[in-house]
This record gives C-alpha cells, structure tokens and sequence, in this order.
C-alpha cells in the first residue's frame, strides 16, 4: 500500500473559492528511454498507471497492504 498521499502543486481556489487538488501521482524512472515520467491513481483508489513519454510502454503499480511509502520508481 502507498503510504502517503501527496500532491504536485498546492491546492488552488476554484471559481467558488474553494480549494482544488490535484490528482495524485508517483514518479518513476523509464530505463527504457531514459526518461522520467508520472504514473496517476486511477478514480477506485487501487493502482497506479501510466506510460512512458518517450515509447508508450505501459507501466502499473498496485496499492495494497504491506506496501511502501516510497515516491520514485524505476520501471525496466
């Protein structure tokens, strides 16, 4: 399970003035290309997902018990 729960920029106030966040993402390495790149928690809470900037390799990664509270990655 991914521990924390941080965000990419600090909430901003929407037209009704109030706060907005954004969605929440881990950083990751694509060895594939060499090149970072952000995998975004999908809408039921249970994975992380993305692709690599550079080729489109898909990459997943599950939250669940026993997890980790680490923020960067490194996909193959």
């Amino acid at each position: 399970m991914v521990v924390l729960d941080r965000y990419d920029t600090p909430p901003e106030p929407n037209d009704a003035g109030a706060s907005q966040r954004t969605k929440p993402w881990l950083m990751i390495y694509f060895q594939c290309c060499h090149s970072y790149g952000r995998l975004y928690r999908n809408r039921a809470g249970t994975q992380y997902s993305g692709c690599c900037p550079r080729c489109g390799a898909r990459v997943k990664a599950r939250i669940g018990a026993g997890g980790t509270s680490r923020r960067m990655f490194r996909a193959g």
